[in-house]
């Protein structure tokens, strides 16, 4: 009997350890599609500021040409984007959408949209989650 509680307890252990083993190794990098990116104003040929001094990277939809689709914001990455404004931005606001033409978009949150840092010269936010999105920033 202590010989058979001896073997079954080296086989709990053995299968414990080959679980662990399978789960670490299982996922792989998720973020290996990753890039940091400086994204200038030029880049962006449909933005646009309103006489209120909002500036926008984009268009909301329907948008007609393709040029102004909304910007690929690709899995944990991180995005430096030249700043339009003459101050650091008061408001920095996100849209995220899964279509490059902005339907069904939602204000980017969590850690989809993360704001690092806005200066007078730059905004840097990051998508943390694995997961592609396209993206249309505001400033203001």
């Amino acid at each position: 009997m202590p010989t058979e509680m001896v073997m079954l307890e080296r086989a709990w252990w053995f299968g414990a350890a080959l679980m662990l083993a399978l789960g670490v190794g299982c996922g792989g990098d998720p973020c290996n599609d990753a890039e940091d990116r400086t994204v200038l104003l030029s880049d962006l040929p449909c933005s646009m500021m309103s006489a209120g001094g909002v500036w926008e990277s984009h268009p909301l939809p329907p948008i007609a040409d393709e040029r102004c689709y909304w910007l690929e914001f690709k899995a944990c990455s991180t995005y430096r984007f030249e700043n339009p404004l003459t101050e650091a931005p008061k408001t920095v606001i996100g849209y995220t959408s899964f279509d490059s033409n902005g339907t069904f978009s939602t204000v980017g949150s969590g850690n989809s949209f993360v704001v690092q840092e806005a200066t007078d010269s730059e905004v840097i936010i990051r998508n943390s989650q694995n997961q592609l999105f396209w993206l249309r920033l505001v400033l203001e």
